[in-house]
C-alpha cells in the first residue's frame, strides 16, 4: 500500500495532478487531508519542485491551491464499495448551500479514494475554542452551521452528518461558518451502512447518548446534540460531558453543564440541544429561527394590527354564535411561489451585502423545492458570466473573479454547473428558455478555454444541441444565433 508521506516527498504527482504540499490534519480516524498544488492550474511546471518550501501565499500565486482527503489504505475499497463512494459523492455533490463546503471531485488512486475540496485558509472553528464570547457573534456562528445542517437535515432522504465539531466547521474567505465532511462518511435515512471505517464514525465526545445504543439508527437529532456540545466547547473550552460525551451523561448521571458568561437565551438553546430525549431537542431549522431572532426559545411577535384583527374575528365568531350561524375555519393563504421568487430577486439585486445574503437564503430555500427559476438565479450568481448583475453578486459576496469573469475558485464553479445540472435533469418545459439558457452556459465551460474545466468537445456539443432544441421551443432568436456559431466552430 502507498505510503503518502514518502510519496509526497518523492516529488511526484498525486494521481498525476495534484502536487502535496503539506498534511492539515492526520487526525481522523478513515482519511488524512493535504493541501495540494492543482498542477493542471500552474503555468510554469517547474515550480512544482520547490512550491512546498513556499508559504501558502507564495504557493497562492503558483496556481489553484486545494485540499485533499485521501482516506487511508487500510479503508481500501472493494468493487461494491467503490460504486457506493461514487453514489454518495454524486448526492452530497448536488448539496448546494452557502453554510455546506461540498467537495468539488474524486477518484481513486492506489486502491485509495480522495475527494478533491476548496482550500478555506482561515482553518476550521477548532481555533475559537474557549474564545467565542461576545453575543453577535455566537448568534452568527449557530445560525451558519444550523442552515447548513437544517439544508442537510431536509434531503430525501435526510443526510445527516454523525461527526459535527469544531474541526468540521471550516471559515471560508468571507468568514462565513461551512459545515464539511457532511457526506460520505454518513448514512442516509437509515438506508445505508457505513462503508470506510465503521467503529471510528463519528468522535466520542459530540456523540449523543441515543448512539452509544447498539444498532442505532442515524437521527438528524443527533446532529443537533453535538452541535449543542460544540457550542458549549467554543463558549468554555470543554467539551461538556468529557471525553465519553453522551455516554457520560445517560450513564454516570452527569448534571447539565453551565456556560458562564452566556446570555440565557444562548444557555437555554445549549441545554436544549443537549437533552438527553432527542424529541425534545430542537431542529436545525429552529436554531436557525432563534439565531436570526436572538432569542431562544423563539417567542411570538404579533404586530398590534394583528391582535386587533384576532381580537376582531373573536368578535365576530362570538356574535356568530349568538345568531346561531356558524363558519368553517379558513386556512391561512400561503404566499404564492412567483411572489417569494419575485421578493428575493429584490433583495439579490439590492447594491447591499446583508441584502443579497438575504435575498440568497430565501432563493435557496425556493430552489430546494426543484423551483427551478430560483435554482437558475443561484446558478446565475455563482457561474461564469459576464453580466454586470452576476458580477456585481461575486464581488458583493467577495467572490474573486478573473480577467474572463470566471470565479477563480473552482468551488464556485463546481456549484454552478451542478445546479445547471439540476436544472436539465428536471427537465420542466414551462421553464424552456431557462433549461436553453443552463444548457448553453454548461456548453461554455467545456468548450471555452477556462482554468478549472477540461475541454470536452464532445459534451460541449452535446450541451449545445441540447440548448438548441430549448431554445427552439422558447423562440429565443438571439440564442439561437450563439448555438449556430458554436456548433459551426466543430467544423
Amino acid at each position: 500500500m502507498l505510503d503518502i508521506v514518502q510519496f509526497a516527498q518523492s516529488g511526484k504527482l498525486f494521481d498525476n495532478r495534484y502536487k502535496l504540499l503539506r498534511p492539515l490534519s492526520t487526525d481522523g480516524g478513515t482519511a488524512d487531508v493535504w493541501l495540494a498544488l492543482d498542477a493542471n492550474t500552474v503555468k510554469n511546471r517547474a515550480c512544482l519542485d520547490y512550491a512546498p518550501n513556499l508559504t501558502d501565499q507564495e504557493v497562492d500565486v503558483l496556481g489553484l491551491v486545494v485540499a485533499i482527503k485521501i482516506y487511508r489504505p487500510k479503508n481500501a475499497l472493494d468493487v461494491e464499495g467503490e460504486q457506493r463512494f461514487r453514489d454518495e459523492y454524486m448526492i452530497v455533490f448536488n448539496c448546494n448551500h452557502t453554510n455546506l463546503l461540498h467537495p468539488t471531485s474524486y477518484s481513486i488512486f492506489e486502491e485509495m479514494p480522495y475527494l478533491v475540496l476548496p482550500y478555506c485558509k482561515q482553518g476550521s472553528s477548532e481555533k475559537l475554542i474557549g474564545k467565542l464570547k461576545k453575543d453577535a457573534d455566537i448568534w452568527k456562528y449557530i445560525e451558519d452551521v444550523a442552515s447548513g445542517l437544517a439544508y442537510l437535515h431536509a434531503c430525501t432522504p435526510p443526510i445527516v452528518h454523525q461527526d459535527i465539531k469544531p474541526g468540521n466547521v471550516l471559515i471560508d474567505d468571507i468568514y462565513n461558518y461551512a459545515i464539511t465532511d457532511f457526506g460520505i462518511s454518513s448514512k442516509k435515512g437509515g438506508s445505508r451502512e457505513y462503508f470506510f471505517d465503521d467503529e471510528n464514525s463519528g468522535t466520542l465526545a459530540y456523540m449523543a447518548p441515543e448512539r452509544f445504543v447498539e444498532e442505532a439508527e442515524p437521527l438528524p437529532q443527533s446532529d443537533i446534540w453535538a452541535f449543542g456540545a460544540t457550542l458549549h466547547e467554543l463558549l468554555t473550552g470543554n467539551v461538556p460531558f468529557g471525553e465519553e460525551g453522551g455516554y457520560a451523561q445517560s450513564q454516570k448521571n452527569v448534571p447539565m453543564p453551565d456556560a458562564p458568561g452566556a446570555s440565557a437565551d444562548i444557555q437555554r438553546l445549549i441545554h436544549a440541544c443537549l437533552s438527553a430525549d432527542p424529541d425534545s431537542r430542537p431542529t436545525a431549522q429552529q436554531l436557525a429561527i432563534a439565531a436570526r431572532q436572538k432569542q431562544f426559545p423563539v417567542k411570538s411577535r404579533k404586530p398590534l394590527y394583528i391582535t386587533l384583527a384576532i381580537l376582531g374575528m373573536l368578535v365576530v365568531g362570538g356574535l356568530s354564535f349568538l345568531l346561531g350561524s356558524s363558519t368553517e375555519q379558513e386556512e391561512k393563504p400561503k404566499i404564492p411561489t412567483e411572489e417569494l421568487y419575485q421578493l428575493a430577486l429584490r433583495r439579490m439585486d439590492c447594491d447591499n451585502f446583508d441584502s443579497l445574503k438575504l435575498g440568497m437564503r430565501m432563493m435557496d430555500s425556493l430552489s430546494s423545492t426543484n423551483y427551478i427559476p430560483a435554482i437558475y438565479q443561484m446558478a446565475f450568481t455563482y457561474g461564469w458570466y459576464s453580466d454586470s448583475v452576476s458580477v456585481k453578486r461575486k464581488r458583493l459576496l467577495g467572490i474573486d473573479i478573473d480577467e474572463l469573469f470566471m470565479p477563480r475558485a473552482d468551488r464556485h464553479s463546481n456549484e454552478a454547473v451542478a445546479l445547471f445540472t439540476r436544472i436539465i435533469r428536471l427537465n420542466d418545459s414551462t421553464y424552456a428558455d431557462i433549461n436553453a439558457n443552463a444548457s448553453y452556459r454548461l456548453a461554455c465551460y467545456y468548450v471555452m478555454p477556462n482554468n478549472i474545466y477540461k475541454p470536452n468537445y464532445e459534451k460541449g456539443k452535446e450541451f449545445l444541441l441540447r440548448s438548441r432544441e430549448w431554445a427552439t421551443l422558447a423562440g429565443d432568436k438571439d440564442l439561437l444565433d450563439k448555438i449556430e456559431r458554436g456548433l459551426a466552430s466543430f467544423h
